[in-house]
């Protein structure tokens, strides 16, 4: 009888799609890569294999229900201590019958509310997790902080998606996953919507930056851990035809004015806010600073690849190189070694190096198309949005039990991906790229 209960649910599973329910905190722009990976795997689900709906705790309907293909639902909490919230929580998701809630964001409050419920519980992580050391003070590079409220939220889940494999390992090793219930899914960007329409003149006209001017440009939260500081360093090290423009918003916004002050560089210094598009900024840009002290993914440069502006940045510590699937690689993006000081800020020898591969690269603009070129075949064919909605489909119908009989697995899957890429690249007449710097 069980055996027969089994069969008919995964058959009656099959007739529909699987209906997932994607929950974040907020609809707003400076809510950060989770909304940015939740919204462009929402929007590139296959509708007869898996119906999305989003749900925010709290809010109003901001940028993403604007424009996204999928409905959006808004629970409008105003803490996670207002009970009714919480009832309307509960109501909203018996209305969605999800088979599959998925935490983009983990909202503690809001997996407290549906305890007891028997919807399939699966969690987002957006980076590898670290224990807090002795030697781990207010400078630390790493923002991922492995805490006991993680350990418990995670053994709270049916299952965990892990945006790297050093992602996954870090909670392997820690023994908060295990192997069988942890599954690997890549973030990946809307190549399309990068392909840039408006020109450099009118996309720096649209936002009041300089026409005859280099632009070194950023697109971040500003917090420490993103290099915005770094980025004024560079600009100062370089000559007065390089211009620096910063994206966004974040509480380190007045100290990053007073050092403009303090290096004479407030003329050369754009700051734009919070954008809704960032398009035209990737549109304005000549070259685009990647000087994270710790980045777990790299969306943003992965937009910069896909808008064929060429990336510059000083390797530090993250998964954006790892082997088994990297971003960034030696052939399609200008990446050096560098040190850090005490303060976990780029040492000047290094800030130097980096500066003199820019000048170079203003100077000899023309021999650097093959790494952009490169760049943009690899995020089109390794990290575009059908694929990460494919590898995320893939989980789901695995963690439902509906998936196909016979399926490769998704590391495999993957591998094809990366080994289909490397062999467009090899194929492809793109000209080396010219380092080689006084």
């Amino acid at each position: 009888m069980e055996t027969f209960r089994s069969t008919s649910l995964k058959v009656h599973e099959r007739e529909r799609p699987l209906r997932v329910a994607m929950v974040h905190y907020r609809d707003a722009s400076e809510s950060g890569g989770s909304l940015r990976v939740g919204e462009t795997i929402a929007n590139h689900l296959d509708p007869s294999r898996v119906a999305a709906a989003m749900v925010f705790a709290y809010g109003e309907p901001g940028p993403v229900a604007k424009q996204t293909r999928v409905p959006c639902h808004f629970i409008k909490a105003r803490s996670p201590r207002d009970p009714p919230g919480w009832l309307r929580a509960r109501a909203l998701f018996r209305e969605l019958r999800p088979d599959v809630i998925h935490f983009q964001d983990a909202v503690v409050w809001l997996r407290a509310a549906l305890l007891g419920s028997a919807y399939t519980k699966i969690v987002h992580v957006h980076g590898r997790y670290e224990k807090a050391s002795r030697n781990s003070g207010a400078n630390s590079s790493h923002p991922f902080r492995a805490s006991s409220l993680l350990r418990a939220y995670l053994k709270l889940t049916d299952a965990q998606v892990c945006i790297s494999n050093g992602a996954r390992k870090s909670l392997l090793d820690l023994g908060w996953m295990s192997s069988e219930r942890s599954h690997v899914v890549y973030n990946a960007v809307d190549v399309s919507r990068f392909k840039l329409t408006a020109t450099k003149s009118d996309a720096r006209a649209s936002l009041s930056l300089p026409q005859d001017v280099k632009l070194l440009g950023i697109v971040c939260r500003l917090v420490k851990e993103k290099g915005c500081s770094d980025l004024l360093s560079v600009i100062a090290k370089l000559p007065c035809r390089w211009h620096g423009v910063i994206c966004g918003t974040g509480p380190q916004r007045r100290q990053l004015e007073r050092q403009c002050e303090a290096l004479n560089l407030a003329g050369r210094i754009h700051f734009l806010g919070s954008q809704d598009d960032v398009v035209n900024v990737y549109a304005a840009i000549d070259a685009y600073a990647f000087l994270s002290s710790y980045e777990p993914f790299g969306l943003v440069v992965a937009e910069a690849m896909a808008c064929g502006v060429p990336v510059f940045g000083v390797m530090s510590d993250g998964e954006y190189a790892e082997s088994q699937y990297p971003l960034i690689r030696a052939d399609n993006a200008v990446m050096i070694q560098g040190d850090r000081d005490s303060e976990n800020c780029l040492s000047t020898p290094t800030i130097e190096e980096l500066a003199r591969h820019l000048d170079n690269f203003a100077d000899h603009t023309e021999s650097y198309s093959g790494a952009i070129q490169r760049a943009r075949l690899w995020v089109t064919n390794c990290f575009d949005a059908p694929v990460q909605a494919e590898a995320m489909t893939r989980v789901y119908e695995s963690i439902r039990s509906v998936a196909s009989a016979g399926e490769v697995s998704l590391s495999d899957w993957y591998d094809d991906k990366r080994c289909i890429a490397e062999r467009l690249i090899a194929t492809d007449k793109c000209s080396p790229v010219a380092v080689a710097v006084a």
